[in-house]
């Protein structure tokens, strides 16, 4: 037999090999383009095809269900500490706490995974994680049978975050909220939200956080009065003069933002990381979280504050941690130790920054126009709060997380054991020279 008239089936090897060798099921532009027709229209098919292939990595990823499984414990068990110390904080503070109204705003909180050897390690944790609405088009272009199955509607999350947090009201007009929505890398997965809306009947807009205004108890939008925003504004916590209103309007109870400075506080302060690592705070916190402390402590990183206290030992082991800016997001300000030059040291030491301890990431190959090229790769699972509703990859080439370069950008993964029989990865006709058999 030829060999490239062998069928391999994906199911036959282990995922690490198919990681390395399976180029099949791509994210071509006719099948992005025809995923984006469904949810946008044919009118908008060909620019968002256009977008779509820069947020999308091209392949999708493997990986096995037992994975799946240990990243959703891990996310449920994190969350559960995460709550326990917002609770054990309020109380210290003398102030009132409700876990399920804080867990209904978290409507797209993500925790973000590196797949290690000895297990996934929680980076960081975001509370208005972009790309969800994404994640069922990406899914759907690479392998449309076990798209249907998901059941991911991440539309459905916003809808049942209102009914929590303003029960007996009905939810007429909803405003997704950002600094120029129309200039952000993620513009197309806020089209997405809002065409998903508007087919379950709820008006939808793309608001500039600068068109929002209050108005007879209140807040309005060009189109009248909103019920709901759906926030994605990296000013975590409304302290610029331009969210004025929505603070104060959200402040006041008239309008429901989802998620909101609460729920920054209480999942995504990268302060929190080191209580998260701290074995006494874990520890003594484990029995109110309902959690095993020693999962905890396994999951996330050695976290510490940079001061001038412990500069020297971490400048002296610099190759074994990262460092991030304490109010920072979307990798902005991180910098790997063993990359980082002594000039920008001395400056970050001026600054607010973490010390993780590095934990290496997995990896995904993928066939580039210059070759077979190694992506790094890092899991994001959506919550719902923190009960976790989908997982998708990010892949990129540089340091730090990011869509820059060949081959960088989403990518859906296909669960080895179960999923990808069901996606019919063997029915995708791979040949053995592409899929390594």
């Amino acid at each position: 037999m030829q060999k490239a008239a062998m069928m391999v089936r994906p199911e036959d090897f282990p995922v690490d090999a198919l990681n390395e060798q399976c180029f099949c099921l791509p994210l071509d532009r006719p099948s992005l383009e025809a995923a984006a027709a469904a949810r946008l229209g044919e009118a908008s098919a060909g620019a968002a095809g256009a977008r779509l292939e820069a947020l999308a990595a091209g392949q999708p990823l493997f990986l096995s269900t037992s994975v799946r499984e240990a990243l959703f414990a891990r996310s449920r068990a994190v969350g559960g500490m995460l709550l326990a110390i917002a609770r054990a904080r309020a109380e210290a503070a003398g102030r009132s706490f409700d876990p399920e109204v804080l867990l209904a705003a978290a409507v797209f909180n993500s925790f973000d995974f590196h797949l290690a050897a000895d297990g996934p390690k929680l980076i960081e944790v975001n509370t208005n994680a972009g790309g969800a609405f994404l994640q069922p088009l990406f899914l759907e272009a690479a392998a449309p049978s076990l798209s249907e199955r998901t059941g991911f509607a991440p539309e459905a999350l916003l809808v049942s975050a209102f009914a929590r947090l303003a029960p007996g009201r009905k939810l007429r007009r909803v405003a997704i909220v950002d600094e120029a929505p129309e200039q952000q890398a993620l513009y197309l997965d806020m089209q997405l939200a809002a065409a998903a809306l508007e087919r379950q009947g709820i008006a939808t807009g793309i608001l500039d956080l600068r068109a929002l205004r209050r108005e007879g108890g209140r807040l309005m939008g060009p189109n009248g009065p909103i019920d709901m925003v759906y926030n994605r504004l990296v000013d975590f916590l409304f302290r610029t003069p331009e969210a004025e209103v929505l603070r104060e309007a959200w402040a006041a109870g008239e309008v429901i933002v989802a998620p909101n400075p609460d729920v920054y506080r209480a999942f995504a302060d990268k302060h929190l990381l080191v209580a998260l690592s701290d074995p006494q705070t874990v520890t003594s916190l484990a029995p109110l979280a309902g959690a095993d402390p020693a999962l905890i402590l396994a999951t996330v990183p050695s976290t510490e504050v940079l001061d001038a206290g412990n500069a020297a030992r971490l400048w002296a082991g610099r190759q074994d941690y990262v460092f991030k800016p304490a109010d920072g997001y979307g990798s902005r300000g991180v910098y790997r130790g063993d990359k980082i030059t002594r000039s920008k040291w001395n400056e970050i030491l001026t600054q607010s920054y973490l010390a993780q301890r590095f934990a290496a990431p997995s990896h995904r190959s993928l066939r580039l126009a210059g070759g077979i090229s190694a992506q790094k790769v890092d899991i994001r699972v959506w919550t719902h709060g923190i009960e976790p509703v989908f997982a998708a990859a990010r892949l990129y080439g540089g340091q730090v997380t990011g869509f820059r370069g060949p081959g960088a950008g989403f990518a859906p993964i296909l669960w080895i054991e179960q999923s990808c029989r069901e996606a019919g990865c063997s029915e995708a006709r791979c040949e053995a020279e592409t899929c390594g058999g």
